[in-house]
């Protein structure tokens, strides 16, 4: 039978067991992250992240560029491998281990890339739908030149911008811009 000594020896063990809970019961540190390389690029460009208390097993670290998830290739307890996802934006890249959640305190800026358009010719006002990665959801944020003429977006999103051909637009590359990074078409757009 355990004798009590007035309230110390149960004050010892609420303090022992305080201390296991704010010391997270055993798990270990949370990821952080340093640094990631590049800072900049188009989907499917390879980052590199840099930090602490990754996991060695590449499943079992959870990344995402601006809440985009995103393929991890290899990892190591202070160095991820990963690849940028289409749909991905501009933004923090997160790291989630072990239900902990380590964010960037920079951003990783998306270049924008136009990989196709439809259709490929017609007059002012005709509609064009623009394929790629890296355009911006928020439609206002996207700049779009025909041959160096500005057209109004209609809609958007991360991989689809919907326009119309401006009028005094002539046949030319397409131009998107997404916060100061551009993407050109790689053929014309021929005004008929």
């Amino acid at each position: 039978m355990i004798k009590l000594y007035g309230y110390r020896q149960p004050l010892a063990l609420v303090v022992l067991f305080l201390q296991f809970i704010l010391s997270g019961c055993g798990n270990t540190s949370s990821a952080s992250i340093s640094s990631f390389s590049p800072t900049s690029g188009t989907a499917g460009t390879t980052v590199t992240i840099v930090g602490t208390n990754f996991d060695t097993t590449t499943a079992n670290n959870a990344v995402r560029f601006n809440g985009t998830s995103a393929v991890v290739t290899s990892s190591t307890s202070t160095e991820i491998v990963s690849t940028v996802p289409s749909g991905a934006t501009t933004g923090p890249i997160s790291v989630t281990v072990n239900s902990q959640t380590a964010t960037s305190s920079s951003n990783f800026t998306v270049i924008p890339a136009i990989t196709s358009f439809s259709p490929t010719s017609g007059s002012a006002g005709t509609t064009v739908t623009i394929t790629g990665t890296g355009f911006d959801t928020t439609t206002t944020n996207n700049i779009v030149k025909f041959n160096g003429t500005t057209a109004v977006v209609a809609s958007s999103t991360s991989t689809s911008i919907v326009t119309a051909v401006p009028s005094g637009a002539a046949t030319g590359q397409i131009t998107v811009t997404v916060n100061g990074q551009s993407a050109i078409s790689s053929t014309n757009f021929t005004v008929n």
